[in-house]
């Protein structure tokens, strides 16, 4: 399809809203040159940034050295995106399908309001990964994201459906709020993990820091969900959990219903 590639790092933030393989899908060079992107919030067009190459790959390949390119892939329903480098802030927001694959770290709020496809992030993700866009009540509601790094707090806050896979470790408040859904942090997760947590699993590889104490310890178990699920992460993060159907569990938010669970593998 196209190959971007950006020629200096730029001397602000840039929204790259509506840069996306299936905006871009059977368009000129000269034509995709003309796009416009706001540097700083001011319009101009996106071969003042960037190389724009043919590519036959058949995807949308982005090449960065920066991390200030925000909104990559913000939106996007079909095809293949491939940033080869470091994203910004609110990658793959409101992502309904297709995949995006970031050859490195992610900025805040990457995965906001997703509702399908698929987001690997091959480095580190910052806060707020699958939660909830600005002014919305819900999170994540379909989809999935792997994370081969580590991530930072509030990961998964008020997510409703879809699942998250992370091989590193979690900040404070993992989990937060969830709706439903599934979070899995292999690293373990720093304090507070569920704090108003309605329904949905969390399922971490270590015993976190501090449990809220409006959790209810209910023994270890085994639960033949994780044996499926270990197969179905296999094809995702191979290794990220052991093939194990035992776990301890607490079940929680008492002080929200008490529905959901946090699961510490055994």
């Amino acid at each position: 399809m196209t190959t971007l590639t950006l020629r200096a790092v730029p001397n602000g933030r840039v929204d790259m809203t509506g840069i996306l393989p299936e905006t871009l899908a059977g368009r000129r060079t000269e034509d995709i040159g003309k796009q416009i992107v706001h540097l700083a919030g001011s319009p101009l067009m996106l071969d003042d940034l960037f190389d724009v190459t043919p590519d036959e790959t058949g995807m949308l390949v982005i090449r960065t050295d920066s991390d200030r390119l925000d909104y990559l892939g913000q939106g996007m329903r079909t095809g293949k995106l491939h940033i080869d480098g470091p994203a910004g802030h609110y990658a793959a927001q409101a992502m309904s399908g297709g995949e995006i694959d970031i050859r490195g770290d992610a900025g805040e709020g990457a995965a906001n309001g997703m509702k399908g496809g698929l987001l690997r992030i091959r480095g580190n993700a910052g806060d707020w990964l699958g939660a909830a866009l600005i002014g919305d009540r819900a999170g994540m509601a379909g989809g999935v994201v792997a994370v081969e790094g580590d991530v930072g707090d509030r990961l998964g806050d008020r997510m409703r459906r879809g699942l998250i896979l992370v091989r590193g470790r979690a900040g404070d408040a993992c989990g937060a709020r969830l709706l439903a859904g599934t979070l899995v942090v292999a690293g373990g997760c720093g304090s507070q993990p569920g704090s108003g947590l309605r329904r949905g699993s969390l399922i971490l590889g270590r015993r976190p820091e501090s449990l809220p104490s409006s959790f209810n310890d209910s023994g270890r178990v085994d639960l033949s969900y994780l044996g499926l699920l270990h197969r179905h992460t296999e094809s995702l993060l191979p290794g990220l959990l052991p093939a194990t159907t035992h776990a301890y569990r607490y079940m929680g938010d008492l002080a929200f219903g008490g529905k959901g669970e946090i699961l510490v593998l055994a």
